[in-house]
């Protein structure tokens, strides 16, 4: 008889996979499977708990009835916003600032920045359901104007008519005083009950007016959709006999209870690939190495992040497609769109081109054989040998050779003047030219020598291209979890819950009032710890973290400096300004005699989730040569030339067998390619560590 609450599943929903990842907390044994995102989510979603309790032996319903804990980072919240498939959202605003939103910052999508006949992008909120209500609150909380009542008559008349579905509210100055906004809440809540609100001093209470109007849009335009997909997906996991903790992944990387997740989804922007980092901290750390680079290639798109002595950088801010611009704490993940189903294609002046559109699950790359001839990263691969057409996803898939050729040739080859190989080369050629690119994004135009980082390697495509944009930076090594391809599902796994807190004060640091700071500390962690005994944390796995957004005078962007709880005295002031200068000087290469500001108090309420223990595993006793499976033509860059090369078996590999290039180690999630002049090596907790000679 199974030990109750004995398992914890970690869920990551991706562009064209669905990734899930089962951890027995007993035996310490992890079982893993991916889905192809091919019909409705939480159907597939469904079916893979299902297979993954066939797994182990257990029905879906006895599995989920020892089910402690279900984390899941979602793309739906990012999905809505891409698609531009959500609700019919209204704005009330301030009077005379109803066109705040529509100003976009004055630019355009990167792709069209030098496209003169391109504008800017439709607003999600067109300007006939912007409202502007009668009100003033000036830039030190004062009301100036009180709000008018008959502006709130008329404006809710207005979104009955027009059968609005979901609302932001974003008054002028509401994060010094939210009276306004509270009032405007409070009259809609009433009057039209069911109707999803979304208040700027409940999201985003915070200076800077088009991020927290442009956050608040966004969450109210995104909250229908994800709050009916999280009522659907707890729903069915309910029927089928879960009694566990569900939780959700933000951006932050942290966990939410889903109440909170669905009156805050813009917390959930790039849910799953804030995962990374924590996953790759978790698998580098107990090796030593402190300082990685997190790359995740899956089927659509290619996230990068960099962590420094084991924190990984964070932001505030992002441009979700690019333009829609908003401020939340979130882990700093750089993405583009190059996956394995990027496709290739040829522009207009007959240069050749790979993404950032991606064929997907449904119809997929040109060799699943769903009706799809457009080339895609994936069939570039299959032609030169590094995938094994009867064996990808351990042979549930079989790929078609000869479409992917045929795609190749019909629209790459053919136009060009060029053979299928030649063309495949040229795909893959630029698809890693593209990651290579976001790698320096991350590190070397912020300063950072990638030299001196490890590159942690994630997701069903990474490990084939890993090497390759490896060497191009010249890093040496390149670590491959042996669960690389649900590797932001382990990360959920252990990730802690987590909640932000933030009070905006602008003041200069000579004249802050620190009994005035101490209240604000005091009652930002009594927020933080309401939630927490919510969530059912119990005090000694609370934990808090303190910072302030800092600048010179009259810059425009912040720097987030740690502050302990014990600082919150005036004598600790010089330290904290030294603490400032060094952190600008190491970002910017400069510091100034310039007054410091302190714009926002941070806090950070943790709650601990045990982790499950990472511990080495027997050595070999062969050699890695009993391994080898067979042996098939593989082009290498390095040759250039296709090669016959040795395929080794990766989920029989053992602890302590070594690999010499050229080589292809294939799971049956995933596929390594070794390069020449390298060496694999299957490390003491059985993941892999390519060491790159050349």
């Amino acid at each position: 008889m199974h030990e109750i609450m004995r398992y914890r599943i970690g869920i990551d929903v991706g562009g064209t996979f669905i990734d899930l990842l089962l951890i027995d907390m007993e035996t310490r044994s992890m079982v893993s499977h991916k889905v192809m995102m091919d019909r409705d989510t939480v159907d597939c979603i469904v079916d893979g708990l299902t297979f993954l309790a066939g797994k182990i032996g257990h029905t879906l319903n006895g599995m989920l009835k020892n089910t402690e804990f279900i984390f899941h980072g979602t793309t739906a919240t990012t999905n809505v916003i891409l698609t531009r498939k959500g609700a019919k959202t209204a704005l009330i605003t301030t009077e005379g600032f109803r066109d705040y939103i529509d100003m976009q910052k004055g630019v355009k999508r990167p792709e069209y920045i030098f496209d003169l006949k391109k504008g800017k992008e439709k607003p999600l909120i067109p300007r006939f359901l912007v409202f502007p209500v009668g009100e003033r609150i000036d830039a030190s909380g004062e009301i100036l104007s009180d709000l008018r009542i008959e502006d709130l008559e008329k404006t809710r008349r207005r979104i009955t008519d027009l059968k609005v579905e979901s609302v932001a509210i974003c008054l002028l100055n509401s994060y010094l005083n939210p009276v306004h906004e509270i009032a405007v809440e409070e009259f809609l809540r009433e009057e039209l009950p069911g109707l999803f609100i979304a208040s700027s001093y409940r999201i985003y209470p915070e200076a800077g007016f088009y991020e927290r109007i442009n956050t608040s849009a966004l969450n109210a335009y995104a909250g229908p959709a994800v709050v009916f997909y999280l009522k659907a997906l707890a729903e069915k996991l309910e029927r089928n006999d879960f009694n566990g903790k569900f939780l959700v992944v933000q951006a932050d990387g942290s966990l939410s209870d889903p109440s909170n997740v669905m009156e805050s989804p813009i917390r959930t922007i790039q849910s799953g690939p804030s995962c990374g980092p924590t996953a790759g901290i978790f698998i580098a750390q107990p090796m030593g190495i402190d300082d990685i680079i997190t790359i995740d290639m899956g089927g659509t798109s290619f996230d990068v992040s960099l962590v420094r002595n084991g924190q990984p950088l964070m932001s505030y801010e992002a441009a979700v497609g690019g333009i829609y611009h908003i401020r939340l704490p979130r882990v700093d993940v750089h993405t583009v769109g190059a996956g394995g189903g990027s496709i290739a294609w040829i522009g207009r002046f007959g240069a050749l081109h790979v993404g950032p559109e991606s064929a997907g699950a449904d119809p997929g790359p040109a060799c699943y054989g769903k009706g799809s001839l457009k080339p895609t990263v994936t069939d570039a691969d299959l032609i030169l040998g590094y995938l094994n057409p009867d064996y990808f996803l351990g042979g549930e898939i079989r790929l078609d050779p000869d479409l992917a050729y045929r795609a190749v040739e019909e629209n790459i080859a053919e136009p060009l003047g060029m053979d299928v190989a030649e063309s495949a080369r040229s795909i893959v050629a630029i698809a890693d030219h593209n990651m290579t690119d976001a790698i320096a994004t991350v590190s070397v135009r912020r300063g950072e020598d990638p030299r001196k980082y490890t590159l942690v390697v994630a997701g069903g495509a990474g490990p084939v291209h890993a090497a390759r944009l490896a060497k191009e930076l010249r890093i040496r090594k390149v670590l491959i979890p042996r669960f690389s391809s649900i590797f932001c599902a382990l990360g959920s796994i252990i990730s802690d819950i987590r909640h932000d807190f933030v009070a905006s004060i602008v003041a200069r640091m000579s004249e802050l009032n620190m009994d005035k700071m101490r209240e604000i500390r005091d009652s930002l962690r009594d927020s933080a710890i309401d939630l927490l005994e919510k969530e059912g944390i119990p005090t000694e796995n609370r934990y808090f973290r303190y910072s302030w957004d800092m600048r010179y005078e009259g810059q425009y962007h912040e720097i987030s400096v740690p502050i302990d709880e014990s600082e919150m005295y005036e004598e600790y002031l010089p330290s904290i300004a030294e603490r400032f200068h060094r952190k600008h000087e190491a970002l910017f290469g400069y510091r100034d005699v310039t007054d410091i500001e302190v714009i926002n108090f941070r806090l950070e309420g943790y709650g601990r989730v045990r982790r499950p223990d990472r511990k080495p595993l027997p050595g070999a006793e062969t050699s890695a040569d009993k391994h080898v499976k067979a042996q098939r033509d593989v082009f290498f860059f390095e040759l250039n030339d296709f090669t016959e090369t040795p395929v080794y078996d990766g989920d029989s590999l053992e602890p302590g067998n070594a690999i010499p290039g050229p080589a292809v180690v294939e799971q049956s999630a995933t596929t390594i390619v070794v390069p020449p002049d390298s060496v694999l090596k299957v490390t003491g907790f059985g993941d892999y560590m390519i060491e790159l000679g050349g």
